[in-house]
């Protein structure tokens, strides 16, 4: 068996050529380098997060901010499935 020769044929009339202007941009143009950010005693963050609401607002946050289903309704977090409230 030889093997098959796929050969390319050129069109009879040569296409119109469009007027096109390459131009590049690096994907790192816009990298930030990184700035060491200022560090807060451990017990002023501590006092911070409890003038919040502790641990509790931040949840209910992320429960506000949880994606819907199809349905308009609050997709069911992982404590649904075991029994847990909502």
């Amino acid at each position: 068996m030889a093997p098959s020769l796929a050969l390319a044929q050129m069109p009879d009339s040569e296409p119109a050529k469009g007027d096109y202007q390459l131009s590049y941009r690096s994907s790192l143009s816009g990298y930030e380098t990184y700035t060491e950010q200022s560090v807060q005693p451990w017990k002023a963050a501590n006092d911070k997060v409890g003038e919040i609401g502790g641990w509790r607002t931040y949840a209910k946050e992320m429960r506000q901010a949880a994606p819907t289903t199809g349905q308009d309704q609050p997709a069911q977090g992982h404590g649904a499935h075991h029994g847990g409230k909502q």
